[in-house]
């Protein structure tokens, strides 16, 4: 054993003697009267909370003074059945009573107080605010959220207006509340706005509608959002089918909306089996329409478009209804739909036909068919296309020709142009030599005085040029001065 515990073992020993001791030095008396002292002092030790402000306990007994913090309330029960209620700041005195801390309930601006009080009685309560929960009056308080609604959502409530509000009700003697024989009244209430309820008797009208339950968000998707309700439908190359009561929702909306529905099953005037794919778009006009009239529109645009397309596709055969088609864009083949929706408070503005879908064995005959037209225009195209390619070549090379052609014919018209040229040229220069020649035999003839003869002679030698042997005879003539002569030349 440690030496601490031993120690604690002679303390008490010890101090025994040590008293014994002490008291036999002063007396017995004087022992006695420290000992009435020392008992008292640790009595009023012992119940010093009496005399002090203590903090309240839940749940627990209490004694003294107990102070109340501020913002606080409890229920102080008393040992007599009494039950009162302290709100803080505050110091109260308790002789074993029991303090109960009551729970602070508080709502904003975007919430309120649904109050239940155990006689029976409801209040609502708008935010801000707060209310401490009593157990002895509130049987059950709910922090609920304010309905928001934008601009183009509203919200059809009901409610007994003859219910007076909290601020205006009277309780009576055993707590009720006044009525009057009023009847329960519809309310539409339109946004922007945070509605909270008007009183404890108002509920909210669910719509449960027809809708689809696919949820293949990868493609396009159509999404009803609702009070706690989330539903998207599925735009898919699927069948888009349609269920009761898959849309559940709270707020309607008065904004442009649209749904997607396959028709299927419809046979065209040659038995041919199809389903047509629309996408409907409308606008809900009238609310009390709505209400009395129907329980569920999509179920109404379900059937009158299915009649609308039954009409349509009967009167057609395949081939017929393929080269139609673009009709089912018109909206004044819905006739049925149109009608039904105004009869119902909605507008339909437009139906666009999305396709259609076939039989596996139908559609495979249809692809077998489109391919066969597809590669046979292909076909086509192609031989088009090289003999566009011939005709270009031609006209080139006819072009091409053309432009030798002309560049030939300027080039000969050219070459003659220059040989009359020259030609011109050379006989201006010989009729100049023979001009010149002239002149010179003129002046020869007329300058030496010969004859025309010689002139002859003296031409012929020029042009004969100078002979190889020249023989000349030379006479005299009776009685003339003159003399002839005979030339006779020989050129080898």
């Amino acid at each position: 054993m440690a030496i601490s515990s031993y120690l604690q073992i002679l303390s008490y020993p010890v101090g025994f003697a040590s008293a014994g001791f002490f008291g036999y030095s002063i007396g017995f008396d004087r022992v006695l009267q420290l000992a009435v002292t020392g008992f008292t002092v640790a009595v009023i030790y012992r119940f010093r909370w009496l005399l002090t402000i203590q903090q309240p306990e839940d749940g627990e007994q209490m004694w003294g003074y107990v102070t109340i913090p501020q913002g606080d309330k409890w229920n102080v029960c008393l040992t007599t059945g009494e039950l009162r209620t302290v709100s803080g700041p505050n110091v109260v005195r308790v002789w074993g009573a029991t303090l109960l801390k009551l729970v602070q309930c508080s709502a904003t601006h975007s919430q309120y107080l649904a109050v239940q009080f155990l006689d029976g009685r409801s209040e609502i309560i708008p935010g801000p605010t707060q209310v401490h929960k009593d157990c002895s009056i509130h049987k059950e308080i709910k922090v609920q959220d304010a309905v928001n609604l934008t601009d183009s959502e509203a919200l059809v409530v009901y409610r007994d207006d003859s219910v007076r509000t909290p601020s205006t009700e009277k309780e009576t003697g055993q707590g009720g509340t006044q009525r009057s024989n009023q009847g329960v009244s519809r309310h539409v209430v339109r946004g922007p706005c945070l509605h909270v309820p008007a009183n404890a008797t108002e509920w909210t009208h669910r719509f449960c509608w027809h809708g689809s339950v696919s949820n293949n968000v990868g493609r396009g998707t159509e999404t009803w959002r609702g009070r706690g309700y989330d539903e998207r439908s599925s735009v898919s190359d699927d069948v888009e089918r349609k269920v009761k009561n898959a849309l559940k929702f709270t707020k309607l909306r008065v904004c442009p909306e649209q749904t997607y529905f396959d028709v299927e099953g419809v046979r065209t005037k040659d038995d041919a089996l199809v389903t047509v794919k629309v996408m409907i778009f409308y606008r809900l006009k009238d609310i009390d329409t709505l209400l009395k009239e129907t329980h569920d529109p999509i179920a109404d645009f379900i059937n009158s478009v299915t009649s609308d397309v039954i009409e349509f596709v009967s009167g057609n055969s395949f081939e017929e209804f393929k080269a139609a088609s673009d009709r089912l864009n018109d909206l004044s083949v819905y006739q049925q739909l149109t009608s039904r929706a105004r009869g119902i408070g909605f507008e339909v503005t437009k139906v666009v036909f999305r396709g259609y879908g076939a039989p596996q064995r139908l559609q495979k005959m249809h692809d077998d068919a489109i391919e066969r037209r597809t590669k046979l225009a292909l076909e086509r195209e192609n031989e088009d296309q090289e003999q566009e390619l011939l005709d270009m070549k031609l006209e080139h090379e006819e072009e091409r020709l053309r432009k030798r052609r002309q560049m030939e014919t300027e080039t000969k018209e050219h070459e003659r142009r220059l040989q009359r040229a020259a030609h011109e040229a050379k006989q201006q220069e010989l009729l100049e030599e023979r001009q010149a020649q002239v002149q010179h035999l003129a002046s020869l003839k007329s300058g030496l005085n010969i004859s025309t003869e010689q002139l002859a002679s003296y031409l012929l030698a020029s042009e004969q040029g100078p002979p190889d042997k020249l023989v000349q005879i030379v006479g005299k003539g009776n009685g003339d001065s003159g003399r002839s002569s005979f030339i006779i030349q020989d050129s080898v």
